[in-house]
């Protein structure tokens, strides 16, 4: 197989995983009560990880941000997150999970783990997939 076709079928299998994992997802986000958008916005919500600006999960989820503003304002009228001032920069407004948000995500990450295409995989394989994948996105 010549290298452009090898590139042009790693293109399809990637898209019709990503098909794969959106569609066994919908009915666990259906549970959940969360739409894809706000799924991925809660995804990317790290715990245990610093503040992220909402011009910086903008950017994270390839959107405008003024469709951050709305996801935001969706989770928060849940329960799930709240928007506060950067703790360094009080101009900077960031969204924090609420611990009812963690639980939530900690949810969402179970459905996806258990519906994923991935857990055909043992460990070992996913690791060597996850490095591939981290490379050819650092790459773009």
């Amino acid at each position: 197989m010549a290298v452009d076709e090898v590139a042009a079928s790693l293109l399809y299998q990637v898209m019709a995983v990503a098909g794969q994992v959106t569609g066994r997802m919908q009915e666990g986000l259906e549970r959940l009560e969360l739409t894809g958008p706000t799924a991925n916005l809660l995804w990317v919500l790290d715990p245990e990880g610093d503040p992220q600006s909402l011009r910086r999960l903008a950017t994270l989820l390839h959107c405008d941000p003024s469709n951050i503003s709305l996801l935001s304002a969706q989770l928060e009228e849940r329960g799930l997150a709240e928007r506060r001032p950067h703790p360094r920069d009080g101009r900077v407004r960031t969204l924090v999970l609420t611990p009812e948000g963690r639980k939530v995500r900690r949810r969402l990450l179970d459905v996806v783990a258990k519906r994923s295409p991935f857990a055909e995989l043992d460990a070992t394989e996913q690791r060597v997939l996850q490095g591939l994948l981290a490379k050819a996105l650092k790459s773009a």
